[in-house]
């Protein structure tokens, strides 16, 4: 069995590592360029492969990645279509729920603003600022799998009311008190006073957050999107806080990476921008290998991995 690897971080003990756990003819790509001519003997890969090499990946029977974002996998050409592709869901749920929550805590008590403040070396608040609590509060979740629940369990400290929605709705999540269909959002929208954004890209989550959406919100509410960016059309949600339908913005994703110079939300006072950096954990190697040895030991008995398998149609 040829097995892969893509993933220039790792040290020569990981390296030996999946050499002993797999027993498989371990193979380590480097770069791109060795990518190219390593992939077609392949018969798993396990790492940070470019989409355009999978052409030639014509052996290639299960490509295990270690993120969560699957688009440019799925927008590519498989060598072989039936190809079983997972991904790293599960890694990101703690660290990104964390950023979550200090973001919703930057907004909250205007740290952001302390923040300017300090490089001008200005004590004095001289303006004023709508400080808040979220004691009581109600946060709505849009795409409640590992990074809402995760999200919504650190809520819980907070004494939140969760509602999460999700695609298809379990009726066992944890951590919300309700958990509706993404169908049903409009109908829920108004009572939110924060809306955290957890979404993938697929055809049906682009441009969901339109102008009517947030139009639904309530004034004070104040929306953080670590999903993907192509799910708020940019010029809807400049619209949204320039008109005043929502207080503010978190934004960890854009629908243009990186964010231009010339958009107007680098200049936004109630907008806050982190350049997609919330998936960052130093748990990443760890939580990943965690996921390939459980699909490792799945595939070497059943011929196909288990966990995390991604339905193309869905597009997650």
């Amino acid at each position: 069995m040829n097995l892969l690897v893509c993933w220039n971080e790792l040290q020569d003990q990981d390296v030996d590592l999946i050499r002993s756990k797999t027993g498989a003819n371990v193979t380590v790509c480097e770069n791109k360029e060795d990518s190219w001519a390593l992939v077609e003997e392949a018969h798993v890969i396990f790492g940070f492969v470019s989409p355009e090499v999978l052409v030639k990946a014509k052996k290639c029977q299960w490509l295990q990645i270690p993120y969560a974002g699957v688009e440019r996998i799925l927008a590519a050409e498989w060598g072989n279509p039936q190809m079983v592709l997972t991904n790293g869901s599960g890694i990101f749920g703690p660290n990104i729920a964390e950023h979550v929550i200090g973001l919703l805590l930057a907004f909250n008590r205007g740290i952001h603003l302390a923040r300017d403040f300090q490089s001008k070396r200005q004590w004095s608040w001289d303006v004023f600022y709508p400080f808040r609590e979220l004691t009581g509060s109600t946060v709505g979740i849009l795409g409640y799998g590992d990074i809402g629940q995760q999200v919504g369990k650190r809520l819980e400290g907070f004494d939140c009311n969760v509602i999460g929605f999700r695609r298809n709705p379990q009726g066992m999540e944890k951590y919300a008190q309700q958990v509706y269909s993404i169908d049903e959002f409009h109908s829920y929208a108004g009572m939110l006073d924060y809306l955290v954004c957890a979404l993938p890209h697929t055809t049906q989550t682009v441009g969901f957050l339109n102008r009517h959406r947030l139009q639904k919100l309530p004034k004070h509410a104040v929306v953080i999107n670590v999903g993907r960016g192509s799910l708020i059309p940019e010029a809807d949600l400049l619209l949204a806080l320039e008109e005043g339908w929502i207080q503010g913005a978190a934004l960890d994703v854009t629908p243009q990476e990186p964010l231009p110079e010339s958009s107007p939300l680098w200049a936004m006072e109630n907008v806050i921008i982190t350049p997609h950096n919330s998936g960052r954990t130093p748990f990443h190697r760890e939580r990943a290998f965690h996921i390939f040895f459980e699909n490792w030991e799945h595939f070497q008995i059943h011929g196909k991995p288990k966990r995390n398998v991604v339905d193309p149609k869905r597009g997650y």
